[in-house]
C-alpha cells in the first residue's frame, strides 16, 4: 500500500512539472536597446554599384597573364642585376623599389633614408598596385614629365617617363663644361662621369658637351611614341627571351625582338638587324678613336676593371670630351638609341681635341 502511494505521488509531481514546462504566459514588453557594438572594418569601396571585392577580377580575372608578366620580369636585368643591395639613401633611390618610390614622392634625387630589406624593382615599383582595387591600379607611379639632373631640361616621353627617372646621368663635380668657355677643371674622383645612366639623356639628345655643330636627333627620338616602352616592352619573343616585362630588346642568344619596329616608319623590320650592326660598328670605331685620344692625353686610363677618369686638373675641352666618351659608352646601345646624335657628338669631340 505504501509503495502504491509513493508511485502515485511521484506521478503527480511529474505531471505538474510537465504542465509548468508546457505553459507559456503573455509576452512582456520589450526591454531597452543595448549599447552599440564596436565599428567593423571598412570594406572595399564599390564601383558602379558593385561590392569592392568584385573588382578584383579587373586585374586577377586572368592570373595566367599576371604570371606570364612575372615570368618575364624574372629574366630582366631589373631582377637579375639591379644591385638592389645598394641600399644607402643615395644609391637606393634607383637601385631599390622602396627608395625609388620614396624619391618619386619627395621629388628629391636621393631616398630620404637608407632602405631596410631592400627589394629590386618589381610590380609595385612601376604600378599603383592595390590603391583603388580596380584596373586603374595598373597606372604608372611616375608618369609626369621629367626634369633631367644634368642640364635641368624637362622632357616628356609619355610612358617612358617611368624609365627616364633613373636612366639618366647623375650630377657630377665638376659639372659638364659649357662649350666655348675655356677654363681649368679638377676631377677628384676616378668614378667621375654619367654613372651608367646615360640612356635616357642620349635618347633625348640632352646633357652632353655639345662642342661644334650639326646636332640632330634620330627618328627614334622624334617619331617613337612612348620611347623606351615601344621597343623594350614590345610583344615578347621566345617565351621570355626578350620584350614584355624582360625589358630586353635582344635575347641572350643575340636575336633581336623586332615587334616594336612597326611603329618606326623609317625602315622595315626586316632591314633592322643589318642597320643595327652597321650603326654599332660605326659608333664603336668612333668610340675607339676617342678612347685612344683621351688615353694619349692621360685623362682616361684602365682602372678598377674598366676605363675611368684620371684625377687631376684638365682643360674644359678635355673634360667635355671625356664626358662625351663616357656618356656614349655608358649608354650601352652603341648608338642605337640616337644614332645621328651620338655620331655627331663623338666626331665633334675628336675634332675638338685635335
Amino acid at each position: 500500500m505504501k509503495n502504491l502511494f509513493s508511485l502515485f505521488c511521484k506521478g503527480l509531481v511529474f505531471t505538474l512539472l510537465l504542465g509548468l514546462i508546457g505553459c507559456e504566459g503573455d509576452i512582456g514588453p520589450q526591454g531597452p536597446t543595448g549599447p552599440a557594438g564596436p565599428i567593423g572594418q571598412t570594406g572595399l569601396s564599390g564601383q558602379d554599384g558593385q561590392n569592392g571585392a568584385e573588382n578584383c577580377v579587373d586585374c586577377h580575372g586572368n592570373n595566367q597573364l599576371i604570371t606570364a608578366k612575372m615570368f618575364q620580369w624574372e629574366n630582366s636585368i631589373h631582377y637579375l642585376g639591379g644591385h638592389y643591395d645598394r641600399n644607402e639613401a643615395d644609391c637606393a633611390a634607383c637601385h631599390t623599389s622602396q627608395g625609388f618610390l620614396d624619391r618619386i614622392a619627395s621629388g628629391a634625387m636621393e631616398a630620404s633614408a637608407d632602405v631596410e630589406d631592400p627589394l629590386p624593382q618589381n610590380c609595385y615599383t612601376c604600378h599603383q598596385i592595390h590603391q583603388t582595387w580596380t584596373g586603374a591600379d595598373w597606372a604608372l607611379t611616375a608618369q609626369d614629365p621629367v626634369t633631367l639632373w644634368v642640364g635641368g631640361e624637362t622632357v616628356d616621353l609619355g610612358a617612358g617617363n617611368q624609365c627616364i627617372n633613373c636612366h639618366q646621368p647623375r650630377l657630377r663635380t665638376p659639372a659638364v663644361p659649357t662649350p666655348g668657355v675655356d677654363e681649368m677643371l679638377e676631377i677628384t674622383s676616378n668614378f667621375w662621369g654619367p654613372h651608367h645612366g646615360a640612356k635616357g639623356a642620349l635618347f633625348t639628345g640632352k646633357g652632353a658637351y655639345e662642342v661644334g655643330s650639326g646636332y640632330v636627333n634620330s627618328s627614334h627620338t622624334t617619331s617613337v611614341e612612348n620611347s623606351c616602352i615601344t621597343c623594350h616592352m614590345a610583344e615578347a619573343i621566345e617565351g621570355r627571351g626578350a620584350g614584355g616585362h624582360t625589358f630586353r630588346v635582344e635575347t641572350e642568344e643575340g636575336d633581336l625582338n623586332l615587334n616594336g619596329c612597326s611603329s618606326i616608319v623609317c625602315h622595315s623590320a626586316g632591314a633592322v638587324p643589318a642597320l643595327v650592326e652597321s650603326t654599332q660598328a660605326e659608333i664603336q670605331l668612333l668610340l675607339d678613336e676617342l678612347n685612344a685620344d683621351l688615353k694619349a692625353i692621360g685623362i682616361l686610363a684602365p682602372l678598377f676593371g674598366s676605363d675611368r677618369a684620371v684625377k687631376g686638373t684638365w682643360t674644359s675641352v678635355q673634360v667635355g670630351a671625356l664626358w662625351n666618351y663616357l656618356y656614349v659608352e655608358e649608354d650601352k646601345s652603341k648608338g642605337v638609341h640616337n644614332a645621328q646624335y651620338a655620331k655627331t657628338l663623338l666626331e665633334n669631340s675628336i675634332a675638338a681635341l685635335d
